[in-house]
């Protein structure tokens, strides 16, 4: 069962219109189109958990600067 990129209710699949449609908000996709979108949340993810990591490497470097003494701090 698929789950909708919007809401993640569950999407049923209607093959009439050849779609995959959420029960709860009504968002309807065709299958590539659902899976296009989730490529494109997952790549979001990814770049956010980047974003993530770079503020996480920057808070220790200036922990480890702010932990020197003066004198190391001059000559960092």
């Amino acid at each position: 069962m698929a789950r909708c990129p919007e809401c993640a209710g569950k999407m049923k699949y209607i093959p009439d219109t050849k779609s995959m449609v959420c029960n709860s908000c009504g968002l309807s996709l065709t299958r590539h189109e659902l899976d296009s979108y989730w490529k494109k949340i997952k790549q979001q993810n990814i770049e956010d958990l980047d974003q993530s990591e770079q503020k996480k490497a920057r808070r220790r470097e200036w922990l480890d600067w702010y932990s020197k003494s003066k004198e190391e701090k001059e000559s960092y």
